[in-house]
């Protein structure tokens, strides 16, 4: 069997038994196995945040309702454009029947120009607020997707953070022990031999 460059990499961390092994590359391929687990483990908990994320955003998009209201003042003509390219959302008073059969009254967006007394179908949040809409299924999958992308981000850029100093740790007792076993080597020749 033909041994790459990483199979060579994967068998460097496998227990074998070597006795040439130093303790500080038993304690690096039990670090790489932890590291694994927890990269397995951060992604996991990432899908979790983003999926916890997006059933939030579509519960958030099924709590209210359409209603119809009547416009109580006149709106003003749309006079200008918002900075994204989307015309201005203009609010004004309207009138509508509440679910426990009450007249409410509030502010709400209405067709620009729209006159009193014009019907309107305005959108009222879980607490019967006049809002904007429900919210965009894209909105609440661009939510979930960049909670779970974050999630994880973060997780395994600290996962490989911690991985990458116990890894200088362990290259920093390596060639202190490789120093101490050159002096040793060193201090055992004779002179004869040099």
């Amino acid at each position: 069997m033909r041994s790459g460059p990483v199979t060579m990499r994967v068998r460097r961390y496998l227990p074998d038994g070597n006795p040439l092994r130093r303790g500080t590359d038993r304690v690096e391929s039990a670090a790489v196995l932890a590291f694994l687990i927890l990269a397995v483990l951060s992604l996991v908990a990432a899908f979790a945040v983003g999926s916890a994320v997006y059933r939030g955003g579509v519960a958030e998009e099924h709590s209210g309702r359409w209603v119809t209201a009547t416009v109580t003042r006149d709106a003003p003509a749309a006079t200008w454009v918002a900075v994204e390219g989307t015309a201005a959302r203009l609010r004004t008073g309207v009138a509508w029947t509440a679910a426990d059969g009450r007249t409410a009254t509030g502010q709400a967006p209405v067709p620009s120009a729209a006159k009193a007394g014009t019907p309107v179908r305005i959108w009222l949040d879980r607490d019967g607020r006049p809002g904007d809409g429900p919210r965009s299924r894209i909105d609440t999958v661009a939510d979930g997707v960049a909670s779970g992308t974050a999630t994880a981000t973060l997780s395994l850029t600290a996962l490989l953070a911690c991985f990458a100093l116990v890894r200088r740790r362990l290259d920093h007792r390596r060639y202190a022990a490789w120093d101490a076993g050159w002096l040793a080597m060193n201090r055992r020749r004779k002179p004869e031999d040099a």
